[in-house]
């Protein structure tokens, strides 16, 4: 065979296994696309929509009354005795009907195409199929509010957000009529399940990344401490909420595939590790197991490691997917 032969078959060789490698890739893009396609088809079934609502629970008041003196782009509630007025942007939320009937006080959030827990009718993506709003693996959005001190210059308190679930059943009573009741989720897994998957950031930075991660304490609730405001201040906090898509949006050593700055790593980790049985259905490794496992995974990948979490990360999801029908971030104010 004559040198220019060989050196001819060569580059057709490579040119070869470069056109596998690119069809190898495309492949697997493929059949990712269609897991996230069909994890999010089903959960968004299951789930039905979401509602999403802010209950403001003052101390142990138990009734709220509206304040007429603020503006009229900002809704608001105080109670008698109570010396600070929390504010949010006004707006109709797409399931108020659905929220007014439940047995609880409070307002709806700030509901917009842009600032929303994709409750609101812009919220709805026809490119997708989709015929009505409600949030799923994958989506995100800011929420908005601030405390206005009624006697004072400038207030100091801790904000406390907690999730509420609220399942939707249909029965036929008399006459054969429908009767459609919402009744409250109490059950610690399923609970536990939800409060996990939607994490709470309290900034981002210049490049897309949260930061300020909100972590959960023994009641699973989160604490953002010792929040100052000043009366008739213009400034409203902005709280990050995200549902991540998949693990390795928490997880992976890739910079473009993970959700959150590099300064977060660790407290990502921890606060996995540390409501592991939230994030993973049917966990039984330690949290210190946890821990040493997806730190691993931040440095280099394995499938052994990663297959073994991303199952029961899914099966959480689709937990959440089967058996609620609205969830209602609350937010409690304590000086």
């Amino acid at each position: 065979m004559s040198e220019r032969s060989v050196s001819e078959n060569r580059k057709l060789w490579e040119a070869a296994e470069k056109a596998a490698e690119k069809a190898v890739a495309e492949a697997k893009e493929k059949s990712a696309e269609e897991k996230r396609k069909q994890k999010k088809r089903v959960v968004k079934l299951g789930l039905m929509s979401i509602l999403v609502a802010l209950v403001l629970i003052l101390a142990s008041v138990a009734w709220f009354a509206a304040n007429d003196s603020v503006a009229a782009d900002t809704m608001a509630v105080t109670a008698e005795g109570v010396p600070y007025t929390i504010q949010t942007r006004n707006s109709s939320g797409y399931y108020s009907s659905v929220y007014e009937g439940l047995e609880t006080d409070g307002m709806e959030w700030k509901i917009s195409s842009t600032k929303n827990f994709d409750n609101h009718v812009d919220a709805i993506d026809t490119s997708k199929g989709e015929t009505s709003p409600g949030i799923e693996p994958g989506d995100h959005g800011i929420l908005e509010f601030r405390v206005n001190p009624n006697n004072s210059e400038t207030i100091t308190v801790d904000c406390i957000f907690d999730i509420k679930a609220y399942v939707e059943t249909t029965t036929t009573g008399e006459n054969n009529q429908q009767v459609t009741e919402v009744t409250e989720i109490d059950n610690s897994g399923l609970l536990g399940y939800l409060k996990a998957h939607i994490m709470l950031f309290s900034g981002i930075d210049a490049n897309g990344k949260y930061t300020g991660l909100i972590g959960t304490d023994a009641e699973l609730r989160r604490v953002l401490a010792n929040q100052q405001y000043t009366r008739n201040g213009e400034s409203y906090t902005q709280i990050y909420w995200v549902w991540p898509l998949y693990l390795e949006n928490l997880t992976s050593e890739q910079s473009n595939k993970i959700i959150y700055a590099p300064t977060e790593r660790s407290s990502v980790i921890t606060y996995i590790a540390n409501n592991k049985n939230g994030f993973f259905k049917d966990c039984s490794d330690t949290a210190a197991q946890v821990t040493a496992d997806l730190t691993a995974l931040s440095t280099e990948y394995s499938s052994a490691i990663y297959n073994h979490y991303n199952t029961k990360y899914d099966n959480a999801d689709l937990e959440i997917g089967n058996n609620v029908s609205y969830v209602m971030l609350s937010m409690q104010v304590s000086q």
